[in-house]
């Protein structure tokens, strides 16, 4: 397995500064926004999206976590991992516009799972998918409201995402080829 690129934390200020513009844009007016974290991929870019929303937009977010574990269409192939943060939602889904946040969208499905895992809490007003990288090569027809980096690979390589709110100048993108 050889690194076939690094993205540096300049780039991913600079995709999370792109995403939270775009939100702060799309709902200024919002009254019940939340940014619920795919778990575990999502918490960390939840976390940094939060905290540059209201610093750099003064726009006021609610945190959720969603677990999909349930949910995944490869619970078979891939089983439920031991270190799974459960869905936490404080506010009532229905009175809130909901946006999903995750570190990669790949296939779709696990933004398809944490529809499902919402879904069986209430009906949200509104959802919406905001994520750090697009690597493509879609499954499902599920396309993000907001992203920060769009990055094409092909099935076999991964994408490992290192991002960390205390140490925010320590993040990186890292795309493996096999």
């Amino acid at each position: 397995m050889t690194t076939r690129k690094s993205i540096s934390f300049s780039e991913i200020s600079s995709a999370i500064e792109k995403i939270a513009a775009d939100i702060a844009a799309n709902h200024s007016g919002t009254e019940t926004l939340v940014l619920a974290a795919i778990a575990n991929g999502g918490i960390a870019l939840s976390e940094l999206l939060r905290a540059r929303l209201l610093e750099s937009h003064g726009l006021q977010t609610h945190s959720a976590t969603i677990d999909i574990s349930f949910h995944r269409d490869d619970i078979g192939v891939n089983p439920i991992s031991k270190e799974v943060e459960s869905t936490s939602l404080v506010q009532n889904p229905e009175d809130a516009t909901i946006i999903l946040t995750d570190d990669v969208i790949f296939s779709g499905r696990s933004a398809r799972a944490a529809l499902s895992e919402l879904h069986a809490l209430g009906r949200p007003r509104k959802v919406e998918l905001a994520v750090l990288v697009d690597r493509g090569n879609r499954c499902l027809p599920i396309e993000p409201n907001f992203r920060g980096i769009s990055e094409t690979t092909s099935i076999d390589e991964k994408v490992k995402v290192h991002l960390s709110p205390k140490n925010p100048e320590k993040s990186h993108v890292d795309i493996i080829s096999p």
